[in-house]
């Protein structure tokens, strides 16, 4: 089976209103479009082209009764994500079970867990920067931060409040502890996140970050959180990759993502929507980290493959033109191809070919032997390893 996929944008809050637009050339909706899913997720199915029906439903008419592990994304975002975490395996089973035996509706807003699987995951950007928050930064790196801070601070809150979390990052629960306490101590009120702008803005390594936050989410606690966060800028075709437990936000730009399937969200800050901070400290590995650009392997010319830890499915990067194309290349189980450039020919040893341009996608079943792909672009594709 080789069929062509469409989907609607979701229209986040947080989503540009351009960038997907302006980069595949997608009719603008006039509404935020934040993300475009591509897989056999019921949050936002994916259908097939010249049907009515979605692509999971199209599989199950082949007798399929398994979901594809993976969930391909366009994602683009003009304003701050939530500082958010997802849960491991174990957690999401145990989870999703939990909430579903307190009778807590799957739609309802303080709803935790939205299926039983984790959410491990990988951007890569698309715009020539995509910001991100990512992992927590080294305690002597945040206590820099905090001491900028406290050397314009005009504010005796501010200042108190600085000066104890200093203390606290001496110890080795220190990040968990400032963390927490941002999140919940009522010392961390607007008037205090309001002090801590003011004095941002005197610093010059962290004015643009507090500033853009700010502009978004005005006096959020999850704007004292993300100090605690290592700030990332991806250059086009740098991709991160963020495990479970880890606290991540994406601020701006486009890329795109692929992750498990699951909807799987905590939320830390920087959002209206519910925290369940006690849930949420739970998920959360407070370690200190130094997130590193995920490596790729070339295959064949023209041809990579992320170097992720996901058992579950790999992913690939692919580029052809006049003078390369890709023939009878493996494909060891089903697979979802999202053009990113140009115009590509997929075709596979069953005889079937599609020709996808830029923002255009394919499903094409593990049970071909090989694909070749030819034209002149380029695409991403995950694959299923079962």
């Amino acid at each position: 089976m080789l069929v062509k996929l469409t989907n609607q944008a979701l229209p986040y809050a947080w989503g540009s209103k351009t960038l997907i637009s302006d980069y595949f050339g997608i009719t603008e909706t006039g509404e935020p479009m934040a993300e475009i899913w591509f897989g056999t997720h019921d949050g936002s199915p994916t259908e097939v082209v010249g049907t009515d029906s979605s692509l999971q439903a199209v599989l199950q008419d082949t007798g399929r009764t398994s979901r594809l592990p993976f969930l391909l994304k366009i994602l683009a975002a003009e304003a701050p994500l939530s500082i958010q975490a997802h849960p491991n395996p174990a957690q999401a089973i145990e989870g999703f079970a939990r909430e579903n035996a307190a009778g807590i509706p799957i739609d309802a807003s303080h709803r935790n867990y939205k299926d039983d699987k984790a959410k491990p995951e990988l951007i890569v950007a698309l715009t020539e920067r995509f910001d991100a928050l990512v992992g927590f930064s080294s305690s002597a790196l945040i206590k820099e931060k905090f001491s900028e801070l406290l050397e314009v601070s005009t504010s005796e809150k501010l200042t108190e409040v600085l000066s104890k979390w200093i203390s606290w990052l001496d110890s080795e629960e220190g990040i968990r502890k400032v963390f927490l306490d941002a999140l919940t101590s009522a010392d961390c009120d607007e008037s205090f996140v309001s002090d801590l702008i003011d004095s941002a803005e005197q610093c010059p390594s962290l004015v643009d970050l507090v500033v853009h936050l700010s502009e978004h989410h005005g006096k959020d606690r999850g704007i004292a959180t993300a100090l605690l966060m290592n700030h990332m800028s991806l250059a086009r075709g740098q991709g991160v990759f963020v495990p479970a437990g880890m606290p991540h936000a994406y601020l701006s730009g486009l890329g795109v993502e692929v992750m498990l399937a699951s909807d799987n969200v905590l939320r830390g800050g920087l959002t209206p929507k519910h925290i369940d901070v006690e849930e949420l400290s739970k998920v959360l590995v407070f370690e200190s980290t130094d997130p590193a650009l995920v490596q790729t392997k070339q295959l064949a010319v023209g041809f990579e493959k992320f170097d992720l830890p996901t058992p579950e499915f790999d992913f690939y990067r692919a580029s052809v033109g006049s003078s390369n194309l890709l023939a009878d290349v493996n494909l060891p189980g089903d697979a979802i191809l999202l053009c990113t450039e140009g115009s590509v020919a997929v075709s596979n040893s069953q005889g079937e070919r599609e020709v996808i341009n830029i923002g255009e996608a394919v499903f094409m079943a593990g049970d071909a032997r090989s694909f070749s792909l030819s034209g002149n672009g380029a695409l991403f594709m995950a694959v299923s390893s079962n």
